[in-house]
C-alpha cells in the first residue's frame, strides 16, 4: 500500500506539468494578434505551430524538473534498497530518467530556428507514454485489496492528458493524444483482465464508461482547439486590416504636403490675378475682385480644414503605437531646439528633477517630444499679441507610480474662447489631451493667481 500511495501521488502530479506548460503555450499564441502580415491559412498554421513550440520549451523544462524531483524522492525513500520492490525499480528509474532526457531534447530542439512541427507530437506522445508506464506497475504488481485498474482514480491521468492536448492548438496533437491514450487504456485493461481478472467482478460497465469519458474529453479538446484557432485567426485578420488602414493614413499624410503645395500655388495665383484686376477700372473688374476674394477665402478654408484633418490623423496614428518609456529630459531637449530658435526672447527653464524623470507614453520619445513642443509653443505665443517672457517645465512625483509634468508661464493665461490667437483653432491642446489620454494620463489646465497659465500632465512613471 505504501508503494501504491507513492505511485498515486506521483501520477496525480504528472499531468500538472503538461497543463502548466500548455497554458504557457496558449498565452504565447495570444501574441499572434500583433502579427503584421497574414495572407493565407498556411501562414497562420505555421505561426500557431511556431508559438506552440515556444510553449513546448516551457513544458519540457517543467516536465524534466518534475521527473528529476520524483526520481530523487523515489531513491530517497529506498526505491533501490534490497527491501524495496526491485521489479518496480526497473520501471520507475528508467521511466523517470528517460522522461528527463526526452524533455531536455525537446527543449533543445524547439529552440532552434529549424525546429520541426512534429516536436509538438513528440511531446504529446511523451505525455501519453509517461502515463502508461506510470500506471503499468499497478497492473503488474497488485496489492492486497486491489480493485482493478478501471476502479483506480489514477486512470483519470489519461483523460487529463487528452484534455490538455487542446492547448497545443494543433488538431493532430489532439488526435494523437486521443489515440495514444485510448491504446494505453486498452492495453492496461486487457493486461489487467488477463493477470488480475479474479480481483474484480464487473468489467464491461466501467470499461464502457471510461471510453465514453475519453471520447468526451477528445471531443471537447477538438472543440477548444478549433474555437481558439478561429479566435486567433479573426484577431490576426483584424490586426491586418488595422495596419492597412494605418498605412493608408500614413500615405495620406505624405500626400498632404503635395496638396498643401498646390493650395499655396493657387493662393499665389489669386494674388497675382488680384493685382492685375486692380489695374483695371471697370464694373466687371470689381465683380471679379469680389469673386476672387471669395475664392481665396474658400482655398484658405480648405487648407485650414486639411490641417485639422492632418492633426487628427497624426493623433490617431500616434495613439495606435504601443506605450513605451520616454525620458522627459531627452524629449524636452528636442523641443527646446525648436522653441529657442523661434522664440529667442523667451526664457525657458527645465528643472533638474524633470531631466531625471521618465514616463510611459504612447509612441514613446518622439510623440512625447511633440506634446511638450505644443505646450511650450502655446506658452510662448500666448494670445499671439502677448506671449510669455518666462516658461518653466517641471516634474514632480504624485505617489502610486504617477508623475506630474507642469508647464508654467507668465503670459496672459487661458481664455474662454478656444484660441485667442489670430487664425488659432485650439488644436494644439486637443492633440496634447488626446495623446495623454491614449497613454492613460490626464491633462489639467489653470490660470495662476499671480498671472500666467499652468498645464499639468499626469502620467505613469516608467519603471527604472
Amino acid at each position: 500500500m505504501g508503494a501504491h500511495s507513492l505511485k498515486r501521488a506521483e501520477l496525480a502530479s504528472l499531468p500538472a506539468a503538461s497543463a502548466a506548460s500548455a497554458v504557457s503555450a496558449l498565452s504565447a499564441v495570444s501574441a499572434l494578434s500583433a502579427v503584421s502580415a497574414l495572407s493565407n491559412g498556411a501562414q497562420l498554421d505555421a505561426l500557431i505551430t511556431r508559438e506552440a513550440l515556444r510553449g513546448e520549451r516551457t513544458a519540457s523544462i517543467a516536465r524534466s524538473v518534475f521527473c528529476a524531483a520524483l526520481l530523487a524522492r523515489f531513491l530517497a525513500v529506498g526505491g533501490l534498497a534490497p527491501s524495496g520492490s526491485h521489479a518496480r525499480s526497473l520501471i520507475e528509474v528508467p521511466l523517470l530518467l528517460g522522461a528527463v532526457v526526452a524533455s531536455l531534447y525537446v527543449w533543445w530542439r524547439s529552440r532552434r530556428a529549424d525546429a520541426p512541427p512534429h516536436l509538438i507530437l513528440v511531446s504529446v506522445g511523451l505525455d501519453a507514454l509517461l502515463c502508461f508506464l506510470a500506471l503499468l506497475p499497478n497492473v503488474l504488481w497488485p496489492w492486497d485489496g486491489y480493485p482493478g485498474i478501471l476502479h483506480l482514480p489514477d486512470m483519470a491521468a489519461l483523460l487529463i492528458t487528452v484534455s490538455v492536448s487542446a492547448f497545443r492548438l494543433v488538431r493532430r496533437a489532439v488526435l494523437l493524444a486521443t489515440a495514444a491514450n485510448a491504446l494505453s487504456a486498452l492495453v492496461l485493461i486487457v493486461l489487467d483482465r488477463a493477470l488480475n481478472g479474479g480481483h474484480h467482478g464487473h468489467f464491461w460497465a466501467p470499461a464502457s464508461l471510461f471510453f465514453l469519458l475519453l471520447l468526451t474529453a477528445a471531443s471537447a479538446a477538438l472543440l477548444v482547439t478549433k474555437r481558439t484557432v478561429r479566435v486567433v485567426e479573426l484577431g490576426a485578420q483584424s490586426t491586418l486590416r488595422a495596419e492597412r488602414a494605418q498605412r493608408n493614413l500614413s500615405v495620406m499624410l505624405h500626400e498632404h504636403h503635395d496638396v498643401k503645395t498646390s493650395l499655396s500655388a493657387a493662393l499665389i495665383d489669386t494674388d497675382l490675378l488680384r493685382r492685375e484686376l486692380l489695374r483695371v477700372e471697370s464694373a466687371s473688374a470689381e465683380r471679379m475682385l469680389r469673386k476672387l476674394e471669395q475664392l481665396r477665402e474658400s482655398i484658405e478654408d480648405v487648407a485650414s480644414t486639411m490641417g485639422h484633418i492632418r492633426d487628427r490623423t497624426m493623433r490617431e496614428l500616434d495613439a495606435l503605437r504601443a506605450t513605451a518609456p520616454a525620458e522627459i529630459g531627452e524629449a524636452t531637449r528636442g523641443a527646446l531646439r525648436v522653441v529657442r530658435r523661434r522664440y529667442q526672447a523667451v526664457k525657458v527653464d527645465v528643472t533638474e528633477r524633470a531631466e531625471r524623470t521618465a514616463v510611459l507614453f504612447a509612441g514613446g520619445h518622439d510623440v512625447l517630444e511633440r506634446v511638450l513642443l505644443n505646450l511650450l509653443v502655446n506658452a510662448c505665443e500666448g494670445t499671439g499679441e502677448r506671449g510669455a517672457s518666462s516658461v518653466t517645465l517641471d516634474a514632480r512625483p504624485l505617489g502610486g507610480g504617477r508623475v506630474a509634468i507642469e508647464v508654467k508661464d507668465d503670459g496672459p493665461g487661458f481664455h474662454d474662447t478656444p484660441s485667442p490667437k489670430p487664425g488659432g483653432s485650439g488644436q494644439g491642446l486637443g492633440f496634447v489631451a488626446g495623446m495623454v489620454e491614449s497613454s492613460g494620463g490626464l491633462v489639467l489646465r489653470a490660470n495662476l493667481p499671480e498671472g500666467g497659465a499652468k498645464v499639468t500632465i499626469e502620467l505613469l512613471e516608467a519603471p527604472v
